[in-house]
């Protein structure tokens, strides 16, 4: 009974056959696959319920002493060696770990409240006024030439008194006047150089506050570079230890995989090795023996000579190198002599013939994997480039 199986991504041939208990040369051969390496998503295989021997076998005999059929048993299943990561791979991650976590905070001003309350102060100054009662200075002028004033009036009275014979007369009085307000005028002529002194003040204090304000900005442009040299500095860092350490994870990883294919490939090849060995002995095996009973029978009908005469054994040697059905008769044959072949085959019996006997070939393991193509471009009349 025959089943239908189709092939899903990631499965192969032999674990196809390891699944249904079947060997996975017979499903190549029952499907016609001439490489049991390629086989693709959506194929649909035909898979006979009656494995042969897939992996070490075990012979004995029947009832009328003839080889028993071997009992297949399943090969080993390859052991992938689990992926630990080395101390080299370890520490790369270790070091990344740490310049993650030293990741820079973000900005803080340590002079930001000191530039914020000077441009406040600059931004809410009052605007320039001048008050002469309270300005000390024209207090102190004020009462200096008042005093001198009053002194002058009192100096100017008493000469004009003098003039008089020593008494009073308005004459006297106007002039003290006139000498005391003359003094004041002096006073009033102090004014505007006193403006001009507050004003000079007024926008010195505002130089100062702007002064003061470039210098802690300067400050803390500088605290801010340094700061994004930093932050600068650390991606540099953390970037190179990211690639350090992806470069030998990946490195690693892909040594660590390469190893266990090559080690699949190479025990693939061993079993394929043991099982084709196996075939060919039991090729050589059947071929003998099937030599051995054509031998048997021809000898017996022909004894007329004397019975009491020693028999001599006729029975053929086998040669490998001389056997078209072995392997090493094509063992010097190239990918021209492979096309030639099976051109030829195509040519006198057919397409279909000489496919089938390239099916066979594949089968047995006779074309070299680098030869195939060639074959079966002369078994299928494709030109080059095809």
């Amino acid at each position: 009974m025959a089943i239908q199986y189709t092939v899903k991504k990631g499965d192969t041939l032999s674990g196809i056959g390891k699944q249904f208990g079947v060997n996975y040369m017979d499903i190549a051969k029952a499907n016609g696959i001439a490489d049991p390496n390629l086989i693709y998503d959506g194929q649909v295989l035909t898979i006979n319920d009656s494995p042969s021997a897939g992996g070490t076998t075990t012979q004995g005999t029947t009832g009328d002493g003839t080889t028993a059929p071997a009992e297949p048993t399943a090969p080993p299943k390859f052991e992938y060696t689990p992926y630990a990561p080395s101390d080299t791979v370890k520490q790369a991650e270790e070091l990344l770990k740490q310049q993650l976590a030293n990741k820079p905070g973000a900005y803080t001003s340590p002079l930001g409240d000191q530039l914020t309350e000077i441009m406040n102060q600059i931004n809410n100054r009052e605007k320039f006024s001048y008050d002469l009662n309270a300005d000390m200075l024209y207090q102190q002028y004020k009462d200096q030439y008042t005093t001198q004033g009053k002194m002058a009036m009192m100096d100017t009275m008493g000469q004009a008194a003098a003039l008089t014979g020593g008494y009073g007369n308005s004459y006297a009085q106007t002039a003290g006047q006139q000498a005391y307000q003359a003094h004041l005028q002096q006073l009033n002529d102090k004014v505007p150089e006193l403006y001009q002194l507050a004003l000079n003040q007024y926008n010195k204090e505002g130089d100062d506050m702007y002064n003061q304000a470039s210098l802690i900005a300067g400050m803390e442009e500088r605290d801010y570079g340094r700061y994004r040299d930093g932050v600068t500095d650390y991606y540099a860092e953390l970037d190179r230890l990211t690639d350090d350490s992806r470069y030998k994870a990946e490195q690693e990883y892909t040594k660590w995989a390469d190893d266990q294919s090559f080690r699949y490939q190479q025990e693939r090849d061993q079993k394929a090795d043991e099982q084709w060995q196996e075939q060919f002995d039991e090729a050589v095996r059947q071929w003998n023996e099937s030599n051995k009973k054509t031998n048997g029978g021809s000898s017996g009908g022909s004894s007329g000579g004397s019975s009491g005469s020693s028999k001599k054994d006729t029975t053929p040697t086998y040669d490998p190198a001389k056997d078209p059905n072995n392997k090493e008769y094509y063992a010097n044959w190239d990918a021209g002599r492979w096309e030639d072949y099976f051109e030829a085959i195509r040519e006198q019996d057919g397409q279909a013939a000489a496919e089938e006997e390239l099916t066979r070939f594949t089968g047995k393991g006779f074309i070299p994997t680098g030869y195939v193509a060639s074959a079966a471009r002369g078994a299928r009349g494709w030109k080059l480039g095809h």
